[in-house]
């Protein structure tokens, strides 16, 4: 019978308490006698506020960090360009996965030697192109972005080659938008403050980009507080590297993964109100694997879903806390069980639990320190060849570092990361589970970033 760890239980019964007791604080600050508006007092609170604003609405979303000075207009679109060069030297103690930025620690059985990476293809660039909406939708804009960098697949290590990240459009106004097009999905959308490229994916952040029609829409209840209600249709994306095994063939299913957010953000009462936000976030999906052996083909539908808290706590004006908890099962197309989904020696999913907290310091306005933990716990049941068709499996993976970050001018930042990683292997020889020896390396990475 399946069933969560002591850790597990353990991990959650402590985070379920601390969101409890932070709920039942901002609940708290409410004055019973004034936590809710009348429509009339809303829409003198929106006069008012587009009163001090040269737009016509609240933002729908945050601008691009982009210069506003170079962008360019073509009739009624704003085309702005934007972007960063990001380049990273990092050494590590023992060899990572992928190498130039890190996604779990390789087992010394498979290789264990140091290495050096100096790496420029995270650069980024985008452009983004805003216009009125719909005449018959009051307030409303529309938004295209392009975004890539240059991490995708690549022979030789000075020629990365371009990687989609965003291609969407958007139309709304300050209440409500839609999203066609490829972007961060709605699941877990906080990360943790790393100079890694990955920000924790394969150790605890689950959720990534993918195509989507969204919808999301925003409740007031008082003139300070709102929930965010997002629903969103994804691809079928399946992330499990089953390449080079042709015994196994993976498919989509042939209806779209389902995901939901519900957020809570409190305006009122803490930090000069800076807005606290809490997020339970779910998905719910089907994968389709063909198994063939001696030419007998098997086909197993397997099930992929997710709950997930999120929590963005400033709290102090110097002080912050983000948070992010997951529970789910056939995760690897979505980042957790340490990127594996499906174990080919038994056919079916590999449940997993993690998570990560990340305290950030702001010591000036250009100096600010992270302090973070990341875990992702896949279920020793589940594990035994994991989706390598070497026939080894990662069953448990974590990571602490701390970094410190400034600002020499707006667009310009260096920053020092040092990363402690611990990753569980074992292989599958033999019809038994041989334990490998754990990779724990010791990452050093500097990073220099121009923002434009």
């Amino acid at each position: 019978m399946r069933h969560i760890s002591t850790f597990g239980r353990s991990l959650w019964i402590t985070i379920a308490f601390a969101v409890l007791v932070l709920v039942t604080k901002l609940f708290a600050q409410v004055d019973d006698g004034n936590s809710y508006i009348t429509k009339a007092e809303f829409d003198a609170f929106l006069r008012e506020y587009r009163s001090r604003s040269n737009d016509s609405a609240i933002p729908i979303m945050p601008p691009p960090a982009a210069d506003k000075s170079l962008a360019w207009k073509k009739g009624q679109f704003t085309i702005t360009p934007y972007g960063y060069i990001n380049v990273s030297a990092s050494y590590e103690s023992e060899k990572s996965v992928a190498g130039d930025y890190i996604v779990y620690a390789n087992s010394p059985d498979i290789d264990g030697k140091p290495a050096f990476f100096i790496d420029p293809r995270s650069t980024r660039l985008g452009v983004s192109v805003d216009a009125p909406g719909f005449k018959t939708w009051e307030g409303s804009k529309s938004k295209a972005v392009v975004e890539v960098d240059f991490q995708g697949s690549y022979s030789i290590r000075n020629r990365g080659s371009l990687m989609l990240r965003k291609a969407f459009v958007e139309v709304g106004n300050d209440m409500a938008k839609f999203i066609i097009g490829q972007d961060w999905e709605v699941l877990s959308p906080l990360y943790p403050q790393t100079l890694n490229y990955t920000a924790g994916a394969g150790t605890g952040n689950i959720g990534y980009r993918r195509a989507q029609l969204r919808y999301d829409r925003k409740f007031f209840v008082t003139q300070h507080t709102n929930w965010l209600l997002q629903t969103a249709m994804v691809d079928n994306v399946l992330r499990d590297g089953f390449n080079a095994a042709p015994a196994v063939t993976p498919n989509v299913s042939d209806w779209p993964i389902i995901e939901g957010r519900l957020a809570y953000t409190f305006r009122k009462g803490y930090t000069d109100c800076q807005p606290i936000t809490l997020g339970v976030s779910a998905h719910v999906g089907e994968q389709r694997f063909d198994f063939v052996e001696s030419s007998v083909r098997e086909t197993r539908k397997l099930q992929t879903w997710s709950f997930n808290i999120d929590a963005d706590v400033p709290i102090t004006n110097k002080l912050r806390l983000q948070a992010e908890l997951f529970l789910g099962d056939n995760l690897g197309s979505f980042e957790g069980g340490v990127i594996q989904g499906v174990d080919l020696t038994r056919r079916d999913t590999i449940r997993s639990q993690g998570g990560w907290v990340d305290l950030e310091y702001r010591w000036t306005d250009k100096l600010r320190t992270n302090i973070c933990y990341m875990i992702d716990d896949p279920y020793n049941e589940d594990v035994v060849s994991g989706n390598a068709t070497n026939n080894t499996a990662r069953n448990y993976c974590h990571c602490i570092f701390g970094n410190i970050l400034y600002n020499w001018t707006p667009a310009l930042m260096t920053g020092f990361e040092v990363n402690f990683w611990k990753t569980h292997w074992q292989k599958y020889e033999s019809n038994k589970v041989v334990p490998m020896r754990a990779g724990e390396p010791v990452r050093f990475e500097f990073v220099t970033r121009y923002t434009f």
